[in-house]
């Protein structure tokens, strides 16, 4: 996903998409710069289906609301080992969840998320 880098804070960066404002942490073998980047996502951690609520407007969306971050993305497929695949513009994140069949009502429709830290890579292009 392409982000613009507005604002470094320690580790933290706060940048801005095509979907929106957002903020994670850097993760990158180099020190980022305020500059166009194309990142990967990444979420390291286990959610529960009680965590995911669907989102009406069906389109992508990245917004931090006093200072938590919501991630609006579509749950593409949903597997045995708990494992969700969603998609937020052109990129595919996967996100570990408590298996529940639930999920499986979820697939195709835009669902809201809360990330505690969204950890980002550099993907060197």
């Amino acid at each position: 996903m392409k982000i613009l880098i507005e604002k470094i804070l320690n580790e933290s960066i706060y940048f801005s998409t095509n979907y929106g404002k957002g903020k994670g942490v850097w993760r990158g073998s180099s020190k980022p710069i305020e500059k166009e980047y194309f990142v990967e996502f990444d979420i390291d951690k286990l959610y529960c289906f009680h965590e995911l609520f669907i989102n009406e407007n069906r389109r992508y969306q990245i917004e931090i609301r006093n200072e938590t971050l919501y991630l609006t993305l579509l749950l593409l497929e949903y597997d045995e080992a708990g494992c969700a695949t969603f998609q937020l513009g052109d990129s595919i994140i996967e996100i570990e969840t408590i298996f529940d069949k639930r999920f499986l009502e979820l697939i195709n429709l835009y669902v809201t998320i809360i990330v505690e830290t969204l950890n980002i890579f550099d993907e060197n292009i």
